[in-house]
């Protein structure tokens, strides 16, 4: 996730070694951009030495969607609140892979914060 004139560069690396027979290698990476002025780049790397593997990758670069946006304003929330949600539901599957509770809790305070600033 990017605001303001912030520049993210995400290198996402698979190294498959020879003998990783039937080994499952993916890589997903997601960039959200909160402003005209921020850039990502998602740069899925695959190193493969086997041929009985499957492998993937996918990578998405955007902004909040503004079709998201209307819908949930035009159920009586503000546009603050709908980019908050919506950002929250972008967030929510990395946040919940955090196994530590206090530590996700830490992290969801920071970021709302962040997000109010």
């Amino acid at each position: 996730m990017t605001r303001q004139a912030w520049w993210l560069i995400m290198d996402g690396v698979t190294k498959t070694d020879r003998g990783a027979r039937r080994a499952d290698g993916r890589q997903e990476q997601k960039v959200l951009m909160l402003s005209e002025r921020s850039r990502g780049d998602a740069n899925p790397i695959l190193y493969i030495d086997e041929n009985d593997v499957q492998a993937g990758h996918a990578a998405g670069i955007g902004q909040v969607n503004p079709e998201q946006l209307y819908y949930l304003m035009s159920r009586g929330i503000s546009k603050d609140e709908a980019e908050r949600l919506i950002i929250m539901g972008f967030l929510e599957p990395v946040v919940t892979r955090i196994p530590v509770e206090g530590i996700r809790q830490q992290l969801l305070t920071v970021i709302e914060r962040k997000l109010q600033a």
